[in-house]
């Protein structure tokens, strides 16, 4: 559905361009105006589009600046005095909005329940790009390091499952994986794209550190973390979760039981340069358990707060949940 409405609103957005053009070079910009304002929401549709489908907003945006560019400098050398200016103006905003969205803050909407009760589905994220360090905005590379993310924190990165060419030894460098983690990673890579989705989940270990997960009790480094219990009803408890200087909201199944979560004692030991990532929604979440560790090279940055609730394509946007992350 989401590919088809970006699709559709590109070649909209396109065929309205050149009538623009059309008008403006053989009409004397007799149409221009209203071509303008019948254009209007066609953007705004493809870029909910690219929100749903977790596209790379910075490969779009990046594109669109050389495309802006290109058009300015084409136009300088006709007699379009018009597409001039507007190319110039398109191309100064484009060229504001790169830099802001690749190294200062991003926005990125939130598709699953794995990190509920803190973030729900529908919600829409500021990441802090600058957090740890500056990055290459139209790749993995960190141009330089500012600092590495504390364990405890939220952190948006791109996992190796959802990267199509990725083979599963990226997510488990020294091949320690088992048939059923194997058969784990073929499943959640069907949903794969050329670049990568980004997800948000928290840090819970680093290079070095050893994870144990048994009957849904977290414990690293020989140390089980504390908690406090908030809330519970027939289905779900809430608890509080204390780690180092972080303290944060998870969510439990009270009659949810598989090997994820419950019964048998599962151990990891983070690999150098590698990172163990959880959900809050502890039960309900596919992450390091399930499709191994993340590459320190894929962390995209903080999630710093949800600026808006936009669920679907047919409800109203909510600001009612603006709020800064823990």
């Amino acid at each position: 559905m989401y590919e088809s409405i970006l699709i559709i609103s590109v070649i909209i957005i396109s065929i309205l361009f050149a009538a623009w053009v059309y008008s403006e070079k053989k009409l004397d910009g007799k149409f221009s105006k209203t071509i303008s304002t019948v254009s209007f929401p066609f953007p705004l549709l493809a870029l909910y589009a690219v929100f749903k489908l977790n596209i790379s907003f910075g490969y779009i945006l990046v594109g669109l600046t050389l495309v802006s560019l290109a058009i300015w400098i084409i136009s300088r050398r006709t007699d379009l005095v018009n597409l001039q200016k507007e190319a110039r103006s398109f191309f100064l905003i484009l060229l504001g909005i790169t830099i802001f969205r690749s190294f200062i803050y991003e926005p990125f909407q939130i598709p699953t329940e794995s990190m509920i009760p803190q973030i729900q589905v529908g919600d829409f994220l500021v990441v802090d790009k600058f957090s740890y360090g500056l990055k290459n905005p139209v790749g993995k590379s960190t141009w330089f390091e500012t600092r590495e993310p504390n364990k405890g924190e939220m952190v948006a990165f791109i996992p190796e499952h959802t990267i199509c060419s990725s083979p599963i030894e990226n997510a488990y460098p020294e091949k320690n994986f088992d048939s059923s983690q194997e058969y784990l990673w073929q499943r959640y890579s069907e949903a794969c794209t050329p670049l990568g989705l980004t997800f948000v989940k928290r840090l819970i270990a680093k290079e070095g550190d050893e994870v144990i997960y048994r009957n849904k009790e977290l414990i690293v480094n020989g140390e089980k973390l504390k908690r406090e219990f908030l809330s519970s009803n027939d289905d779900e408890v809430y608890l509080k979760e204390f780690y180092q200087d972080k303290s944060y909201t998870i969510r439990l199944l009270q009659n949810y039981r598989n090997q994820l979560t419950y019964g048998a004692e599962r151990k990891w030991v983070v690999p150098k340069d590698y990172y163990f990532v959880m959900g809050d929604n502890r039960d309900n979440s596919a992450d390091s358990r399930s499709w191994g560790f993340v590459p320190k090279q894929n962390v995209v940055g903080k999630p710093a707060f949800i600026w808006m609730h936009w669920e679907c394509l047919t409800c109203l946007p909510s600001f009612s949940r603006n709020k800064f992350l823990n």
